[in-house]
């Protein structure tokens, strides 16, 4: 059974998806909560699996929690999917660099959300071409590894599979190219968000030292 918590200001919105989580086999919606000092008081005793989040909350940014989720063991490190309403908000890519595992875009159907959350659960992510920009921008900065190198920092076909993502190819399209599935195609996208929040904790802790 995989546990899903809800951090969603609105409680019509929180309503419909716990129906649609609830109505889905072998998932279970464990608890909403309408701010992180709600969802900081229950997360310790629902344990989730996924939690599944509002970018911007009454209190603050979901990135403040997300960071809590990914560093300590209290609450269980559950995944972690954003809800926001653009693909260019900044604090979209803040998310992504403080621990979340991936995003949904709001305004879309039922349905992609679900896959949405189906992805998350299975350890894939997606990553749409403004985000990639993003990401390569970032990476592009540090210096390039290779297959047999650090494994924290992106190899060259990581690099390429950023660039052609950027460029706008789709996951199917890199899948055939690169021969591989497209569940494999998303599963390294979550591995490059993770090396991202890397190079975001490295940073962090190289200030402190400083």
């Amino acid at each position: 059974m995989s546990r899903i918590y809800l951090i969603v200001n609105d409680p019509l919105v929180a309503g419909r998806m716990r129906s649609l989580i609830d109505g889905r086999p072998g998932w279970q919606a464990v608890g909403w909560a309408a701010t992180l000092a709600q969802a900081r008081s229950q997360l310790a005793a629902a344990r989730p699996d996924l939690v599944l989040a509002d970018l911007q909350l009454a209190d603050g940014w979901a990135s403040t929690l997300l960071a809590e989720l990914s560093a300590s063991a209290r609450y269980g490190r559950p995944r972690s999917l954003v809800i926001t309403l653009s693909l260019d908000d900044s604090q979209l890519l803040e998310a992504l660099c403080s621990g979340a595992d991936g995003y949904f875009l709001q305004g879309q159907s039922p349905q992609a959300l679900v896959a949405a959350i189906e992805q998350t659960l299975a350890g894939g992510a997606e990553m749409a071409p403004a985000i990639a920009r993003q990401v390569k921008a970032h990476f592009d900065s540090v210096p390039a590894g290779d297959d047999s190198g650090d494994p924290l920092r992106p190899t060259s076909g990581e690099r390429l599979m950023l660039q052609w993502i950027a460029d706008g190819f789709l996951p199917h399209e890199i899948a055939r190219d690169l021969r591989i599935t497209q569940r494999e195609v998303a599963r390294r996208v979550r591995g490059l968000y993770r090396k991202l929040q890397f190079d975001r904790r490295t940073a962090a802790l190289s200030l402190k030292l400083a």
